[in-house]
């Protein structure tokens, strides 16, 4: 998929910008292993992964967006919707982040969930 490809790769670039290179090895190493998981077929592990991702590094997009592909994976179109929203708030937040990064969840909330805008206030939860 042309949209995981661009993902992957501006996820090296993010890291450069973000100036967390001590921790990029294992940022990289960890959402290529939630990636893994997912289509590995062994969601409960990716999900766990996933969350990881989240709570380790909460001030980038990984974690929401592998917790979207698990649940994207699952059948789930609005939870990963949802994921993929909040996604799209940490890129726009994030000065490190090219502004047109974000458009490649814009698309992808626009097909998962089309009767939502693609992105929430900060404060709505779901």
């Amino acid at each position: 998929m042309e949209e995981r490809a661009a993902k992957a790769e501006f996820l090296a670039r993010f890291a450069e910008a973000a100036a967390v290179p001590d921790d990029l090895d294992e940022l990289t190493t960890a959402s290529n292993a939630a990636v893994d998981l997912v289509h590995a077929g062994k969601l409960e592990e990716a999900e766990i992964a996933a969350r990881d991702l989240l709570a380790r590094f909460p001030e980038v997009h990984d974690g929401w967006d592998r917790l979207g592909m698990v649940h994207e994976a699952g059948g789930e179109k609005k939870q990963a919707a949802d994921c993929y929203r909040k996604a799209i708030e940490i890129i726009r937040q994030h000065h490190g982040y090219d502004p047109a990064f974000a458009e490649v969840f814009v698309e992808l909330v626009s097909e998962l969930d089309p009767q939502q805008p693609p992105n929430c206030s900060p404060a709505h939860d779901h």
